[in-house]
């Protein structure tokens, strides 16, 4: 593989971290927002049920889609809210999603 290529194909990885960092932090910052639970625990949990909605995409059987824990926050908060929640996540996100 030649050293373009090769990069390419990092950035591509970076971007796809970054793009689930996003999603865990939005999903973990609705659940914070909604006070069904703590910070951390919004991370482990947004970032877990990625990875279930991950291997249900590449389960060709669909089973690993009914199994997919689906997890909503009890009340709606808003907007504004949730996107400083969401500021503030970020950098435990990143992480999360740098284990993927």
């Amino acid at each position: 593989m030649s050293l373009g290529s090769t990069v390419a194909v990092e950035e591509a990885q970076e971007d796809y971290r970054e793009e689930c960092a996003d999603w865990i932090a939005h999903k973990a910052a609705e659940l914070v927002a909604a006070r069904d639970m703590g910070r951390t625990e919004a991370i482990e949990t947004a970032a877990n049920l990625l990875r279930q909605e991950n291997d249900a995409d590449a389960d060709m059987t669909g089973v690993a889609a009914v199994e997919v824990d689906q997890i909503e926050p009890s009340r709606k908060a808003s907007t504004a809210q949730v996107a400083a929640i969401k500021a503030e996540l970020m950098d435990e996100a990143r992480e999360a999603a740098a284990r993927f």
